[in-house]
């Protein structure tokens, strides 16, 4: 049966980010039926096939955003690889980009230059800090700018020490944002005829994630701090251990679910103090309310309590481990493992696409490629002959 046609089916991306945000954007467009090439250097290629683990010597990471993309091996220091650049670009919609601030116009590749060859193109450009500002030359990695942002701060036991997210999710969602910016410089595209330039930073999309923290902020003048795995406005709502040493996330986030959460715990007189009668005064009294808590929580079990919890009709979940959601059949149901044929390891899974819909089939149609595996089939399609190819590879343009 004929898949249904995918939103991105037509449209051409030239990716030449590395690591994780720029691929990552790229990769959700490549979902959505994008044609997406990545360009990798002629040396080592993106650094992410470099980071374990690895299998059979292919990285989890480089395969699991790089899936769909076709790959040419490119030496943009080189005129002849600028110029090969340029032939992609002419006829692409998209190009991405996650250098340093300057590296793309050291190239003769940057925004203006490609622009006026295809006055269409949508070019991202992704970047620690953003492109104007005082900060726009500088470097910056996942874990800086979750120090540099606040996020550390607040992220960690309180008075421990500020603490790395086990995810690195500013450059994730920062490739999230990149191609909502692409999929709607390309709505407004088809209104003007015209391209532009996108502009995403992990700085901003800290700032964004931050959200009520730092509204917060600016309303009152209150300086968030690290709660563990408590929230700043929500009470109870936080890990608790068990007796068995296992952990439970209890959610009790209104008055309606504290109600039913304490007399399930036989801490019904609780309901009746007016320092946990509604929520603003339960974040007040966090403490007192959260140590009877614990206490009475370290009496149970972990899966009869969330037998009990679960009559009482409070929401509440095992602390998984990554291992025990990846083998959860909800998981499996949503479509979240899907499998690829890799040239190497053969049969691979692959993480899905995180989004579903019900007139596309936006998934994982191929396996990451290798270190310029389409480098003929790409320069092919812009105009080079076999010996033009050659020429190249001899001097060492492409790979």
């Amino acid at each position: 049966m004929t898949q249904p046609a995918l939103a991105l089916e037509g449209i051409r991306v030239v990716d030449c980010s590395r690591v994780l945000a720029g691929p990552y954007c790229g990769m959700l467009l490549s979902d959505l039926g994008a044609d997406v090439i990545k360009v990798e250097d002629t040396g080592s290629g993106d650094e992410s096939r470099t980071w374990p683990p690895h299998k059979d010597g292919e990285s989890a990471a480089y395969l699991v955003i790089n899936r769909n993309k076709r790959d040419i091996a490119l030496d943009l220091k080189q005129p002849e690889g600028v110029e090969a650049l340029k032939r992609l670009v002419a006829g692409a919609d998209v190009l991405i980009e996650n250098f340093r601030t300057g590296t793309m116009e050291s190239f003769g590749l940057g925004y203006d230059t490609l622009s006026a060859l295809n006055p269409g193109l949508v070019y991202c450009s992704i970047s620690a800090f953003g492109r104007t500002g005082p900060r726009k030359d500088a470097a910056g990695y996942e874990a800086l700018m979750q120090a540099f942002s606040g996020i550390m701060s607040i992220t960690g036991e309180p008075g421990g020490p500020p603490v790395r997210c086990g995810i690195s999710f500013l450059d994730l969602t920062t490739g999230i944002f990149s191609a909502f910016g692409i999929v709607s410089a390309l709505h407004h595209r088809t209104r003007t005829g015209l391209g532009q330039r996108v502009d995403a930073s992990l700085l901003e999309t800290a700032v964004g994630l931050l959200n009520y923290h730092a509204e917060g902020f600016l309303l009152t003048g209150a300086v968030p701090q690290a709660l563990g795995s408590s929230h700043p406005s929500v009470v109870p709502y936080r890990n608790f251990r068990c007796k068995d040493g296992q952990w439970v996330f209890i959610a009790a986030a209104n008055d309606r679910l504290w109600q039913r959460l304490a007399p399930a715990l036989g801490l019904a007189a609780l309901t009746e103090d007016q320092r946990f009668k509604s929520n603003p005064e339960r974040v007040k009294h966090r403490k007192d309310l959260e140590a009877a808590l614990e206490a009475a929580i370290a009496t149970h079990d972990r899966e009869p309590l969330l037998a009990v919890l679960e009559k009482a009709g409070v929401p509440a979940t095992p602390v998984n481990t990554v291992d025990q959601v990846m083998k959860d059949a909800q998981t499996a149901a949503r479509s979240m493992i899907e499998r690829a044929r890799h040239p190497r390891l053969g049969d691979i899974p692959v993480i899905g696409t995180p989004v579903k819909f019900s007139r596309m089939r936006a998934g994982v149609r191929s396996a990451a490629p290798l270190h310029g595996q389409h480098t003929d089939e790409v320069l092919a399609e812009h105009g080079y002959d076999p010996a033009a190819i050659a020429a190249l590879r001899e001097k060492k343009v492409v790979r």
